[in-house]
């Protein structure tokens, strides 16, 4: 038991806690057994001292009998009928019956035997001695005996009193004692349990605490010297165990967290230097300084010695170097480029050429649509490059493809736009200026004709002279008017500014008020469409200033659908002809030929009510066209 008692905090406090709780219980216990064992003991006194009053009550009612009065026997004879009623009385009989104390029976009982042997039979005799002869010896007799008899029988009655006063104290002070006695082993039992909880549980609790601390502010060498049985003695064990296993992952996890803190600078540059390649691939026009300094940068991080980038030419199995920020490869003083470019995949190359056992990285160069290039990095003696460092300089290839992709579609669309143009310049003199120069050489070859045939009729002449002035006048028009077109330039603010330019521009020039009605909020166009929609609101307000005579117009630019765009160009002027097309007029061709090369339909009317109506209709590029198109021009 002792060695359970030791093992176990929890069973000390209890038993502890126990012996108090016991020991309360018995002082209340005891309390109520000696209140219930003292239950109407105050009431038997009470009655018992009535018998007293009582005793004397008939002692005078005696005396009154002998003086004459003839009331007093009935009182007499009352007073001991209540006499003996209250010495039967349960209060003060059940007292004495359940007493454990003898000498308060026999006391009781001896009051009762006086009573009953002495005092009644007198009274009796008095009564009856007075029934007989009221002035009879035998009542004098018996208050005679009565008087020598009283004053013993009450010395009983008071006998009894203190016997029962006795009794009750006797029980209250062993109450009290009992009481002490209780009071001082629980005071005892106390000051034990609090020396105990002082000794065996609050020092060791400081103990853990000062060390728990320590461990807290991170000194995981903090131990505790609480070895024993107890809890607290297993929660010292625990502790330092506990304390040593946190040292040890507290080590590691410093090592993790250096770890972690390598990767993560790692990764900061890795994206650091793929922030430098956007910006430096992204500038227009690329060149090799660009690339150097790209390679420089990509050698810093990658922590290799120099890097060769080169270009495959378009659907041949060669290369040539663009860019290196160090030696030359030896594969490529051997111009072995199938060697490099390999398969597109990454892969280490041996060079055989050199005595050393350094190699180079051959890193892939391209987009999804095919390799473009390589990129050779030279790796020294020794040196192995990690995961991370291989797969950076692949998606650094993967920049460097597309952005040399880039450029080359750039370059080809520039070639492209520079074809394009030229064909729009020849398709537009050949059809205007080439067209009006034909009919003046013809008019001259009329002229020469009628000059040799010596013919005098100066009708003939004239007409012929005048003819050739009216298409010199055309072909200088329509000199200008191609001059114009060529120097017209789309600006980055876009459709809606340069229409404004041109109403305002034409309006002026030709007494026209015009009026403009945009409604494209934004321009869904390219250049390309930009440029064909203003030259041919611009050839059709030219019309209505020089052929309709006419003092106003309206412009108006606005969607029909959700994917076709309506221009319209309507004047008050006296109306297009039927036969509107002359041999040296050629200006709603050219108008025809701009709406065909927007895919659209357009369509020349004679207004009812006078005037002419010229309404465009067509579908502009897709979003993705238009951007690449922009960007193209932008670059160029």
């Amino acid at each position: 038991m002792l060695g359970l008692l030791n093992r176990s905090l929890l069973l000390r406090a209890g038993l502890a806690m126990g012996l108090i709780t016991a020991l309360a219980l018995s002082g209340m216990t005891s309390a109520v057994i000696v209140a219930r064992s003292t239950h109407g003991e105050a009431a038997a006194v009470n009655q018992a001292g009535s018998l007293r009053m009582q005793s004397y009550r008939v002692a005078a009612a005696l005396e009154a009998t002998g003086n004459g009065g003839t009331d007093s026997y009935g009182d007499l004879k009352t007073l001991a009928a209540e006499f003996e009623q209250r010495l039967r009385s349960p209060r003060l009989a059940d007292v004495v019956r359940t007493t454990s104390r003898h000498s308060i029976q026999n006391a009781y009982q001896l009051i009762q035997d006086r009573w009953q042997q002495n005092i009644l039979p007198l009274l009796s005799k008095h009564m009856e001695g007075n029934t007989d002869s009221p002035a009879g010896t035998p009542a004098e007799d018996a208050r005679m005996a009565f008087r020598s008899v009283v004053d013993g029988f009450v010395g009983d009655i008071d006998n009894l009193v203190r016997l029962l006063e006795e009794d009750a104290d006797s029980r209250i002070h062993m109450l009290g004692l009992f009481q002490s006695i209780s009071l001082f082993l629980t005071l005892a039992v106390a000051i034990a349990t609090l020396y105990l909880l002082q000794v065996d549980v609050l020092g060791p609790l400081h103990t853990l605490l000062d060390a728990t601390e320590r461990a807290g502010k991170g000194d995981f060498s903090a131990r505790v010297s609480l070895t024993g049985a107890d809890e607290l003695g297993r929660l010292g064990r625990t502790f330092n165990r506990m304390a040593a296993d946190l040292s040890k992952m507290y080590e590691e996890l410093e090592n993790r967290v250096a770890e972690k803190t390598r990767k993560l600078t790692q990764r900061n540059q890795s994206l650091e230097l793929l922030y430098t390649a956007t910006q430096y691939l992204t500038e227009a026009p690329i060149a090799e300084p660009t690339f150097r300094n790209l390679l420089s940068d990509i050698g810093r991080v990658v922590d290799v010695d120099s890097i060769a980038l080169c270009r495959k030419e378009d659907d041949k199995n060669c290369a040539h170097i663009i860019a290196s920020n160090g030696p030359v490869p030896p594969m490529c003083d051997t111009a072995d480029c199938a060697r490099c470019l390999g398969d597109g995949r990454t892969r280490q190359l041996v060079v055989e050429e050199r005595d050393d056992t350094s190699g180079f990285l051959s890193i892939r160069v391209g987009d999804q649509e095919g390799p473009n290039g390589v990129m050779l990095v030279g790796v020294r003696p020794g040196q192995e490059l990690e995961t991370w460092q291989i797969q950076l300089l692949e998606t650094l290839g993967k920049h460097i493809g597309i952005s040399l992709d880039v450029s080359r579609r750039v370059t080809q669309h520039r070639r492209l736009a520079l074809l394009e143009e030229r064909s729009v310049m020849a398709r537009e003199l050949h059809d205007s200026l080439a067209q009006s120069l034909t009919y003046l050489k013809i008019q001259a070859a009329r002229l020469s004709l009628l000059a040799r045939s010596g013919e005098k009729t100066s009708g003939s002449i004239d007409d012929a002279l005048g003819e050739l002035k009216e298409g010199l006048n055309t072909a200088y028009r329509q000199l200008r008017e191609l001059l114009t077109t060529f120097r017209l330039q789309m600006d980055g603010q876009g459709l809606g500014p340069a229409l404004s330019k041109t109403v305002d521009e034409l309006g002026a020039h030709g007494n026209l008020a015009i009026e403009l009605d945009n409604k494209l909020e934004v321009s869904p166009f390219s250049v390309n469409e930009e440029i064909h929609v203003l030259q041919l609101v611009r050839e059709a307000l030219s019309n209505a200033v020089r052929h309709a005579q006419a003092t106003s117009a309206r412009v108006s630019l606005g969607y029909e659908d959700a994917a076709v765009v309506r221009v319209t160009v309507e004047d008050n002027g006296i109306g297009i002809p039927q036969k509107a097309e002359r041999s040296q007029h050629y200006g709603l061709a050219i108008m025809q030929e701009r709406a065909n090369s927007l895919r659209g339909d357009l369509r020349i009317d004679r207004l009812p009510q006078g005037g002419t109506r010229v309404c465009l209709r067509f579908r502009p590029k897709t979003d993705q066209q238009n951007n690449f198109s922009a960007q193209a021009e932008t670059a160029t």
